[in-house]
């Protein structure tokens, strides 16, 4: 069975995502799955230590965006919340994809433009 952990959402973070974007993600669970931990270690490695930024990139991001993407898989619309954080003199890019069935959000990639 894959591992799933899961980070907590601020109430500021909420609303400011909400105002950024226009989603309510407030009841909404932020998890990361081990696969999308794979994909950062075998895509990403450098990136690979940010993954303990993860809660400092979520809850106080410099900028967040609503991203709206196609997957190939089912035909549907995707849509995703891509934030931004400036760390060490970089910028750090996070996407995370809503699951509306779950309401969840899951970490899908971490890297640096």
């Amino acid at each position: 069975m894959a591992k799933i952990f899961e980070l907590s959402i601020t109430t500021e973070a909420c609303k400011s995502i909400q105002k950024a974007t226009k989603l309510n993600i407030c009841s909404y669970q932020f998890i990361i799955e081990e696969e999308y931990v794979r994909h950062i270690k075998n895509y990403h490695e450098k990136d690979l230590h940010l993954l303990n930024q993860l809660p400092n990139i979520l809850n106080h991001f410099t900028h967040v965006e609503k991203s709206l993407t196609r997957n190939t898989r089912t035909g549907s619309t995707d849509v995703s919340l891509v934030f931004r954080k400036k760390i060490d003199d970089d910028t750090v890019q996070m996407v995370a994809l809503r699951i509306l069935k779950n309401k969840r959000i899951s970490l899908r990639t971490l890297f640096r433009p």
